[in-house]
């Protein structure tokens, strides 16, 4: 036997199974990633002067006396705790420590501090960022016969952070 629902508690029993539905939900999760980089800091190398020497002055292990090469870092990101020193160029022909001069003559670079020798496509750290970070340059007869020439050749500073 069959009792007819009224119509209020029909639309009730409607309305309560709708709203049971609509509560169901699925969820997930998702990663936000990123990178926050230090800033940047300024380089400033100043051009340096070997001197002048005649060739006849280089007639075996001869040296030049050291030149001041300060590569001066500032203006840095706080976040830029210490930077490292890459130093690129054209290697000499007889010793592929030194940088290209002249035939026979090329150019050492040292750290001043450790006198550590410092060849093309080299790279040192330094303990900290912003500063003077003293290099010294000179000519080193690389073979037994040199020739003589005005030198001017670049050595690329490329700085790293951290």
């Amino acid at each position: 036997m069959h009792l007819p629902i009224p119509g209020l508690l029909l639309a009730a029993v409607l309305t309560l199974s709708g709203a049971a539905s609509a509560q169901t939900a699925t969820t997930t999760n998702f990663d936000v990633t990123g990178t926050i980089l230090p800033g940047v800091c300024r380089i400033a190398v100043a051009d340096v002067d070997l001197g002048t020497y005649q060739s006849t002055q280089f007639t075996g292990a001869f040296s030049t006396p050291f030149q001041a090469v300060n590569v001066v870092v500032s203006q840095c990101d706080p976040l830029v705790a210490r930077v490292g020193l890459h130093f690129n160029g054209v290697a000499d022909n007889n010793d592929a420590t030194l940088f290209q001069g002249v035939a026979g003559i090329g150019i050492e670079l040292q750290r001043t501090s450790s006198g550590a020798r410092l060849r093309p496509g080299g790279w040192t750290q330094m303990a900290t960022a912003a500063g003077t970070h003293a290099f010294r340059a000179r000519f080193v007869q690389s073979a037994a016969t040199v020739s003589a020439g005005a030198v001017s050749r670049p050595i690329t500073v490329t700085m790293t952070y951290n």
